[in-house]
């Protein structure tokens, strides 16, 4: 067999956890803001490039092609070793069940993820939808993301957010299993793809797709669609 035991795998996974879970709160709000800052940067790749691509494909093909790119964001959380929301479950729920960590300490890396995730992502879309910051053909792809994830009905919206939950565990368990840096890389480029392509209900994610359409004023959303996709997803 190429590669660890699943069990190997398995206790390095709780020793991660261990030391997310017991990282200072200083330390988890600025890897929080950093996780929502990397997550903008996947977001500005895909809308730039699928906004280019409109002129010479079909959108649908334009936005699969974009998506190639979002996985940069995660190359960026892999690398730099940043919070995402989403990516705190696995491993440290697993650490407190084996007693390493209290759960009130995965209830505080939950909550200090998630509202720093928000806040760097608020504050960098903000930045890009300035006028004169991107073309507009780019700001146009946001909208057309952001419509995508509004215009879905509850049922369809948390089937989609199970699939994006799902994407991401398995993301999470093969960045441990990964025995290089290349190879982690390669997979936070593919899960990457696979989240945007099908453009799946991300709570983190699809926050700041929904944002960046409003803010650039190319949607059709409104701030309730953007509460509503989030307490979903």
């Amino acid at each position: 067999m190429i590669g660890r035991e699943p069990h190997e795998i398995w206790q390095d996974s709780l020793e991660d956890g261990q030391r997310r879970l017991n990282r200072p709160t200083a330390v988890l709000a600025a890897t929080g803001l950093l996780g929502g800052f990397h997550v903008t940067v996947g977001l500005l790749a895909l809308v730039v490039t699928t906004g280019a691509l409109t002129e010479v494909v079909p959108a649908p093909t334009a936005h699969v092609l974009g998506s190639l790119t979002f996985g940069i964001g995660f190359v960026f959380l892999t690398v730099g070793r940043s919070e995402l929301f989403t990516e705190n479950f696995l491993i440290p729920v697993a650490a407190a069940l084996k007693g390493h960590c209290t759960t009130s300490s995965v209830a505080r890396l939950w909550v200090i993820t998630f509202a720093l995730n928000l806040a760097g992502i608020a504050l960098f879309v903000a930045l890009a939808s300035v006028p004169g910051v991107l073309e507009p053909e780019a700001l146009q792809a946001a909208g057309e993301l952001a419509d995508t994830l509004a215009g879905r009905d509850l049922p369809a919206a948390a089937a989609s957010a199970v699939l994006a939950g799902a994407v991401i565990t398995t993301f999470t368990w093969l960045a441990e299993a990964a025995e290089s840096d290349l190879t982690r890389v390669f997979v936070a480029l593919a899960v990457g793809f696979a989240l945007l392509a099908p453009s799946t209900n991300h709570s983190v994610i699809g926050f700041g797709e929904i944002l960046f359409g409003l803010l650039a004023g190319t949607t059709s959303a409104d701030g309730i669609d953007l509460l509503r996709n989030t307490a979903v997803a």
